[in-house]
């Protein structure tokens, strides 16, 4: 993938309206710190440190005397980003630029005028509006050009992404005017809107597996995160389920106390969540309360390689309570905490202020030399130390020493073609190939009923031989007889988002999903033969 031809085009205009980059890398699980107090008059014949005093005194001389000018910010942000690596591979430097954005990765929301766009050729192209926006109420569409906004060109810039969004986002209730031009019309037009909230989702997608078995996929720990699990779960508890798969595939984690919180709604009151110890050697430890929306019903929880922090804490709960089932590989083993505190010139840090541990004991935090290793491997049981073996109420052996180990494990596809199939298709290429289609072939754009699309359309032909020529013209060689289930697959979920909503293509998505195959197959009752064996030990 590092060949000039792969990295996609497609890729670099890619954005989600107005600052939906999430910045994963930075949602380690964390408590932020309140403000810090206001500034006092400090005596400066306190002596300082003799370690800030060293620090000073360098700047002093690279300002001075060093043989080129240099940006003492930038030497500043290095010497505490190199600070930060020599303590743990978790704690992070925020650079002030970056604050804004990550703290609306982190609140879940950001006010703008709520368009997904790609940035194409020389103009921002709508692919869909976000739900109950004002974009949406006033009637942009797919395929929309945005010309210009307010008085500022949009077309024919070659803007970067960060300064489109900063001219699209705005104040709470402030108003912009978008000229819009619409191709199929081939008009122009004024829309007034009017910015305001606009959701950075953290869950993906929900819907019901069958008639009795939900799903819902998570992808971070926000601030809205609690709000939006409730919100999906009771609307498929409306629907008859009686059984959950709690996705967290993929999930890097977010807020300490957001983790608590969802693994709450499993488990019945008194349970314990998770215990933190700090540098003090003081323990803190935190219980299920009264009145989850799920305690009683059998819960599936999936998790990989690179299900982290937060996502680790409600697997290990559920785990070590003898509650549910963890299907998938072994998570990432992240078993520390970090806290945010400010630094004087609107930059700030997380710092690692406390490791948790899982209701046995369990540290889960992979040895720091390994924290980059990322593939999932087996624990063979004869040569893990005894010291990281627990035992659950009920004698389950579960494993410290890094990452939560599944219940039921899911072997990785490791055929190199299967492996990279998946990546490419999963990259952005196929959204990027409909959009242009699409905006090529405008009478396609009549949607079919959604009940109709999810179970019964086809990806056209002619659809097909035009993706095997977008990858072609790309250098980029996939063996569509061998993969062209993937590859409809992929093409269909992305479709159906265009068309539908995120539920609809999650369910296209998750179609012949191994994990989810497994979930099904434990639900099954067995079948009463005196030559049959469980595969499994059912313990919900």
């Amino acid at each position: 993938m590092k060949n000039k031809y792969y990295i996609l085009p497609t890729i670099i205009g890619t954005t989600l309206a107005l600052g939906l980059i999430l910045g994963r890398q930075l949602a380690n699980i964390y408590i932020p710190k309140p403000p810090p107090p206001l500034p006092v008059v400090i005596d400066d014949t306190i002596p300082q440190s003799p370690y800030m005093e060293k620090l000073g005194k360098l700047m002093d001389y690279i300002e001075e005397d060093y043989v080129d000018k240099v940006n003492a910010d930038s030497i500043v942000d290095l010497t505490i980003n190199s600070i930060l690596r020599k303590l743990d591979p978790h704690s992070t430097y925020i650079a002030k630029n970056d604050i804004q954005e990550v703290a609306e990765t982190m609140s879940g929301k950001f006010v703008g005028v709520g368009i997904s766009f790609y940035v194409y050729r020389d103009t921002i192209a709508v692919i869909k509006t976000i739900e109950d926006s004002d974009a949406q109420k006033k009637g942009i569409r797919f395929g929309d050009r945005i010309l210009m906004a307010g008085k500022d060109t949009l077309y024919k810039k070659h803007l970067s992404t960060e300064k489109i969004k900063n001219i699209l986002k705005g104040e709470m209730e402030s108003r912009v005017d978008l000229t819009i031009y619409r191709k199929n019309k081939d008009s122009i037009f004024t829309v007034p809107i009017q910015r305001k909230f606009i959701p950075i989702k953290s869950v993906d997608c929900y819907y019901k597996v069958n008639d009795t078995l939900g799903y819902i996929r998570m992808n971070r720990f926000a601030e809205t995160t609690t709000e939006e699990f409730t919100n999906a779960l009771k609307a498929l508890d409306k629907e008859g389920i009686n059984s959950l798969i709690l996705d967290l595939r993929n999930n890097s984690g977010g807020f300490f106390n957001v983790g608590i919180q969802i693994a709450d709604e499993f488990l019945r009151k008194n349970k314990m969540i998770v215990f933190t110890k700090n540098n003090r050697k003081e323990t803190e430890e935190t219980y299920a309360t009264d009145g989850g929306l799920f305690e009683n019903r059998p819960i599936f929880v999936l998790v990989n390689e690179n299900s982290a922090s937060a996502s680790e804490i409600v697997a290990g709960a559920l785990q070590d309570n003898d509650r549910g089932v963890i299907v998938g590989r072994r998570t990432f083993g992240k078993g520390l905490v970090q806290s945010e505190m400010p630094l004087p010139d609107g930059s700030a840090v997380r710092l690692t202020t406390a490791r948790y541990y899982t209701p046995t004991g369990r540290s889960i935090q992979k040895p720091y030399a390994y924290v980059q290793q990322r593939r999932s491997v087996p624990i063979d049981n004869a040569t893990v130390p005894d010291s990281l073996k627990f035992k659950t109420p009920k004698g389950k052996i579960v494993y410290g020493g890094g990452g939560i180990y599944p219940d039921v494990f899911v072997p990785i596809d490791m055929k190199p073609e299967s492996y990279l199939v998946n990546e490419l298709l999963s990259s952005g290429l196929t959204s990027f190939f409909l959009f242009e289609y699409l905006d090529k072939h405008p009478a396609l754009n009549n949607k079919p009923y959604k009940n109709y699309f999810i179970n019964e359309y086809k990806i056209p032909k002619e659809m097909l031989t035009a993706f095997a020529k977008f990858l072609r013209d790309r250098r980029i060689s996939i063996n569509f007889a061998k993969n062209g289930k993937d590859i409809t697959k992929h093409l269909k979920a992305n479709l159906g988002e265009i068309w539908f909503n995120e539920n609809v293509a999650g369910m296209i998505r998750n179609q012949g999903d191994l994990y989810i195959e497994e979930c099904l197959h434990y639900l099954k009752p067995p079948k009463h033969t005196s030559t049959t064996k469980k595969k499994h030990k059912k313990n919900y």
